[in-house]
């Protein structure tokens, strides 16, 4: 019986290792053909799970009873165990999505952008993508990657079946990716799209808006803040007074449209919206300010009275984007938002505040009292020419 066994194993080891073959000559190599190599098969990677499609199952009705009560650590592992385990299988589409879920209520949004990402790519059919799509525009808005958030905004367009809510969100997504590009004119095609489907549709016209209006509202705000900022103060214009009026429209036109955006009543639009109209006032006084004496200004008491006059007359623009920065750190204080708007709002407060007790400090040195510099502006107001009548 041993020698029966011996033999039987000596007949598999020899045909694994090609005994009583052929032999083969010096001329040749075992696994070449007339010592060319053979070729070689890839095969691709194939995982096994241990575990049955209803072991998976039960996994996974598991995970949702612990993001249920809240366990949404556990639960996240659960989800990004599931997708190891089986990332073919049935449940690793839902498993990414509710992985994306928990890993966002746990902060952690480049974790979530990156489930999201790989079911919208690995299962763009699954009924839980058009989901994930549209949280990949938010996480992407809020870490400012704003290339990511044009592309994912045009996948969502591309969908048939969108609701007309869905696609103002889509259009309001790509136009504020391509405002912070800069890329004016696609963002300001993508805001009038957006904005006719929204009056089209008498949506947003009492009460408290929803969120793709207000993300629509801000993206005009960018569009008309970066048109207002190509209307130049330096090199001085000639017709000075038509552009600086033309400047400060556009600049009262941007804030229309972030005020807008503040209905909505979210702590994290609002911060934006907040921090962009301080920042229109802080950016037009420090422009203006650096504007020369004029020509009639020719001593030097002549001069320090232009210089005066200049600060007195704009330091209300320190003061209003004083206090948007703010009324934008209280709001973040008052709500727990605490996004980098949040944290450029704090910066730009504390540079307000020394600008504003720098132009005081330089207004103190002059030769003149602020009153004595305000009656100056009042005299030369009653000098002026009248316009001409029309």
């Amino acid at each position: 019986m041993r020698t029966l066994t011996r033999l039987a194993i000596f007949a598999f080891i020899s045909a694994l290792t090609g005994c009583g073959a052929t032999a083969v000559g010096p001329a040749q190599t075992p696994g070449t053909d007339n010592g060319k190599p053979a070729p070689v098969t890839e095969v691709p990677e194939t995982v096994v799970s241990p575990f049955t499609d209803d072991e998976l199952v039960k996994q996974f009705e598991h995970g949702q009873q612990l993001m249920m009560a809240g366990k949404v650590q556990e639960a996240a592992a659960v989800f990004d165990k599931l997708v190891r385990l089986a990332p073919d299988g049935q449940v690793a589409p839902p498993s990414l999505y509710n992985a994306g879920i928990a890993h966002e209520d746990l902060g952690d949004r480049a974790a979530a952008i990156q489930r999201y990402t790989d079911l919208t790519t690995r299962f763009p059919a699954h009924s839980s993508a058009r989901s994930a799509l549209f949280r990949l525009t938010d996480l992407h808005a809020y870490e400012e990657r704003w290339p990511d958030l044009v592309s994912v905004s045009e996948q969502a367009l591309a969908l048939t079946d969108l609701t007309v809510l869905e696609k103002i969100r889509a259009l309001g997504s790509r136009a504020l990716g391509h405002a912070e590009q800069e890329h004016l004119p696609e963002a300001e095609r993508d805001v009038g799209k957006a904005r006719d489907l929204i009056e089209d549709h008498r949506l947003g016209e009492s009460g408290k808006p929803p969120l793709e209006l207000v993300q629509v509202s801000f993206a005009l705000g960018e569009v008309r803040r970066l048109k207002s900022e190509k209307i130049a103060l330096s090199p001085l214009p000639p017709n000075f007074s038509e552009v600086l009026e033309q400047r400060c429209q556009a600049l009262l036109d941007a804030q229309t449209a972030y005020t807008e955006a503040m209905r909505g009543y979210d702590a994290h639009w609002s911060a934006m919206s907040g921090y962009r109209v301080g920042q229109l006032y802080q950016k037009l006084h420090s422009e203006v300010i650096q504007i020369p004496p004029t020509a009639q200004a020719k001593t030097l008491q002549q001069k320090q009275l232009f210089e005066a006059t200049m600060r007195l007359r704009y330091r209300i623009l320190l003061e209003k984007g004083l206090k948007m920065m703010e009324g934008t750190v209280k709001l973040a204080e008052r709500t727990g938002e605490n996004s980098g708007w949040v944290a450029r709002a704090r910066d730009a407060k504390r540079d307000l505040e020394v600008s504003l007790a720098e132009e005081k400090a330089a207004l103190a040195k002059m030769p003149f009292t602020e009153d004595e510099v305000r009656e100056a502006m009042e005299k030369l107001k009653t000098q002026a020419p009248k316009p001409a009548k029309p």
